[in-house]
């Protein structure tokens, strides 16, 4: 029986590279198959043909199991120079950003005053990188609500930045404005993202998302006198009363399909009902 084993193995073993790693397999393999020719014979087994059958059907589908065997002894090393690759593109654009940062800052180009700023702008990339990938995993997981919370996060450390670079450079007036920007930009990227993952929130978002935008412009423009206080108001005041209008004739709309829905399931169920009397004893 042994050695019925070993024919059936080698040949099988012959379909994939000849590595430490398959022979060590086989040889377990071997192991499982004696062990279990063995567990037959004491349940009181003694046709040989079958316990050989039985033992070899107990490896299924063996011809893919082993190319997803040596498929994975492939794919580790890959892994491996990836996260090695990851780690030194990292290491180097650490260096590219530390070399910027000292050669423009020696040389006068940039103050050091603002120099900093350098670093806060590869933080910054890294964060928005991340972002990106997080939100890739979980589209691929179904696993939303972590990405969405950081993709907020993420709009935050983003429009921070850019209010430093503007403040400290440009020193306008009205640079805080850049935080009321932010909100307005965070509700947008939350929506596309709700389209993406196909949320039910994200339609009553747009309203909101709308009425907030309206009012932030209001203060915006009113601020920075780009558009009177009065009748300025119209902006938010007519802006909110569209989208209040606009749910109400979308839930009317539903409302409406619901019933149709309702009625056409009646319908189809008393044809069912009708039907089965024709048949049913």
């Amino acid at each position: 029986m042994t050695e019925r084993f070993k024919q059936y193995l080698e040949a099988a073993f012959r379909k994939i590279r000849p590595t430490k790693a398959a022979m060590d397999y086989r040889k377990e393999t071997l192991v499982k198959l004696e062990e279990l020719a063995q567990d037959y014979r004491i349940k009181g087994m003694t046709d040989d043909e079958a316990i050989y059958d039985l033992c070899i059907a107990s490896l299924g589908d063996f011809d893919k199991t082993l190319a997803d065997f040596d498929l994975a002894l492939t794919e580790v090393p890959k892994k491996n120079n990836l996260k090695r690759n990851l780690a030194a593109g990292i290491i180097g654009a650490v260096a590219l950003v530390v070399a910027l940062y000292l050669i423009l800052s020696l040389t006068g180009a940039v103050s050091w005053g603002l120099s900093w700023l350098i670093f806060l702008g590869a933080v910054t990339a890294a964060v928005v990188a991340a972002d990106v990938v997080l939100f890739l995993k979980a589209v691929k997981s179904d696993k939303f609500l972590v990405a969405r919370l950081f993709n907020i996060a993420t709009v935050v450390i983003v429009f921070v930045f850019l209010y430093l670079v503007i403040e400290l450079t440009a020193h306008p007036r009205y640079a805080w404005m850049t935080f009321l920007a932010m909100v307005i930009a965070a509700i947008a990227i939350d929506i596309a993202v709700g389209f993406i993952t196909k949320s039910k929130l994200t339609i009553p978002e747009i309203f909101v998302w709308l009425i907030v935008t309206s009012v932030l412009l209001y203060v915006m423009l009113g601020v920075s006198g780009a558009m009177p206080w009065h009748p300025g108001w119209l902006l938010p005041a007519l802006t909110a009363i569209a989208a209040v209008a606009c749910g109400a004739g979308m839930l009317l709309n539903m409302s409406k399909k619901a019933k149709k829905d309702k009625e056409r399931l009646f319908k189809n169920a008393q044809t069912q009902v009708d039907e089965e009397y024709y048949t049913k004893w």
